[in-house]
Formats: structure tokens, C-alpha cells, sequence
């Protein structure tokens, strides 16, 4: 990891990133207020709009696809992050209920009046000059409370149960250990209805040039055992096999596809498992829906 990038960023959130992804640590420091509302990525929850509406726009193109429908809907969420993910989002729009998973969930930090003035505050009018002014500041804030559940588990724990109406992740599949438990748990949730969207970065996730740089030096398991838990290393291939396994009909949409910088230079691992397509698309969306 480029040093440079651990010194942009507040101390805290450079060892929360280090200890990841040393063997044998696990977990990390506990998020604050001020590390999240200093953070470029997490301080800005609009994001969350901006990312869903490309990525239909996306899906769209390949697929038929109508914009989610948040109205009266059920949505789940697969590792929401510290500020809820999509959650505020979906009750802005109309959601009779949001729920994910999230092992480093805090409660309190997300009802503090740091994150509500700063975040949820802005959020909300940003979300009002978006979508129209759907309700005011103080509703909005309880029907956060009233109707956003977070648990603080592993999604395939989480006490979820189907069928739900929408699914939703964001870089989050990337880093579950093993996908296909949770793969398992979408499966059982799901009903002739349900519509999902998930965003998978199979980069390295870290700020390289390239976004597979030092990726495909070793095998699999060797890079899993320098580098820890912190990607699974599964190829856009394996996961669309694992939702077809799970029994859950699903399209796999590169968004990314990125030109290796060395193609010489993978391990002949990887050539033995991959195509170079695969080994190429750093961004998919796997999407479903009764329209395709």
C-alpha cells in the first residue's frame, strides 16, 4: 500500500486499513464521528445516489430493467457500512422497511448528534433537491429509527427472513468469507418478486496505478495467505456460478474492464483458471429482476 495514501487519510482509519490486512489480526478499531464526517467516502451519503442511478443506467443497457421502486418495498442490504449504506436512501423514497447486516454496526454512533447534523442532515437535503421535498427533517429521522434495522452480524447470521422485495450491495461481496453462505442466505430470502443489484470490485483495493497490480503474481492461496481475509479473490465467473448453484437466476454485467499492466507476468495459476476477460473486469453488477 502506497504510504502516501495512509498519510491522506486520519491515523485511525490508516490502522483500521493496515490491521485488515495483516494475517492473524482481525477486527478493527471502533469508528468515530469525526473519522467518518472527515472521510472523503464516507462523509458524503449521496454517493449512494449517484452510484444506484449509474448503475442502472448501466444494467439497463444490457437487460430490461426498470428503476427500483423503493415505495412501500422491503429492502435488505448486504454489509451496509457504518452510516446504514442505502438505508437512508430507501425510507427517504418511501421504504416500509430497511435491514442489513453490518459487523461493525454502532447504534449509538449513527443516532449521535454529530452524525445527524452533519450527515444526516445534509443527506436529507440532498436527497430532497433530488427527489422532491417527500418529508421534512424531523420525519425523516424517525422513520430512520422506526423502520432501519441494522444487525450487528455476519449477513449470514443476520436474523433476515425473506421473501424481501429488493437486495442491494455495495463492494461488499468482494469480502465475504465464504460467499457462498451468504450467497445461501440471498437465496433463502428471496421470492418471485425480489429484484437486486449487487457491485462487485475485484481490484485489489488499494490506491495502485493499476487497479490489479500485484494481484496475479501468486496463486490464489498464496496471496490469501500474505494478504489475509480482506478480498476473497473469487473472478466475476465464480460468483455468477455461485448464485446459479444457490438456484438464483442472476446477469453478470462488466462495468469495468481494465487492461492488465503485465500480462506477461501472471502466474500461470491464474492462466490455468481465468480467461483474460475474467481476469480483466475489475467492476460487475449482478442483477435480477421478474422484468428480464
Amino acid at each position: 500500500m502506497k504510504l502516501e495514501y495512509l498519510l491522506s487519510i486520519t491515523p485511525l482509519e490508516s490502522w483500521r486499513i493496515v490491521r485488515r490486512r495483516i494475517p492473524g489480526l482481525s477486527g478493527a478499531p471502533s469508528w468515530t464521528a469525526h473519522e467518518l464526517l472527515s472521510s472523503s467516502k464516507h462523509s458524503r451519503g449521496i454517493r449512494f445516489a449517484e452510484l444506484l442511478m449509474r448503475q442502472e443506467v448501466i444494467v439497463a443497457r444490457h437487460m430490461p430493467w426498470a428503476p427500483l421502486d423503493f415505495a412501500s418495498k422491503r429492502v435488505v442490504e448486504v454489509g451496509c457500512g457504518p452510516l446504514a449504506g442505502y438505508g437512508p436512501l430507501a425510507i427517504f423514497c418511501g421504504a416500509a422497511l430497511f435491514e442489513s447486516a453490518e459487523p461493525e454496526w454502532d447504534a449509538s454512533l449513527f443516532c449521535s448528534g454529530a452524525v445527524v447534523d452533519r450527515y444526516l442532515r445534509v443527506l436529507h437535503a440532498d436527497l430532497s433537491a433530488l427527489y422532491g421535498p417527500r418529508m421534512d427533517f424531523d420525519p425523516f429521522c424517525n422513520a430512520l429509527r422506526e423502520r432501519l434495522t441494522v444487525h450487528r452480524c455476519s449477513f449470514d447470521a443476520a436474523p433476515i427472513f425473506g421473501p424481501v422485495d429488493i437486495v442491494l450491495s455495495q463492494s461488499c461481496l468482494e469480502h465475504v468469507f465464504p460467499l457462498e453462505t451468504t450467497i445461501e442466505k440471498l437465496a433463502r430470502i428471496q421470492g418471485a418478486q425480489t429484484r437486486f443489484l449487487h457491485l462487485v470490485d475485484f481490484g485489489n483495493h488499494y490506491p495502485t496505478g493499476n487497479p490489479f497490480d500485484g494481484l496475479y503474481d501468486r496463486p490464489r492461496e498464496e496471496y490469501l495467505a500474505k494478504r489475509g481475509n480482506a478480498i476473497n479473490l473469487l473472478r466475476a465467473p465464480d460468483v455468477l456460478n455461485l448464485f446459479e448453484r444457490c438456484g438464483i437466476r442472476a446477469s453478470l454485467i462488466p462495468s469495468r474492464t481494465i487492461e492488465l499492466a503485465d500480462p506477461g507476468n501472471i502466474h500461470p495459476w491464474w492462466r490455468g483458471q481465468y480467461d483474460e476477460a475474467a481476469l480483466a473486469t475489475q467492476l460487475a453488477l449482478i442483477a435480477g429482476s421478474p422484468l428480464d
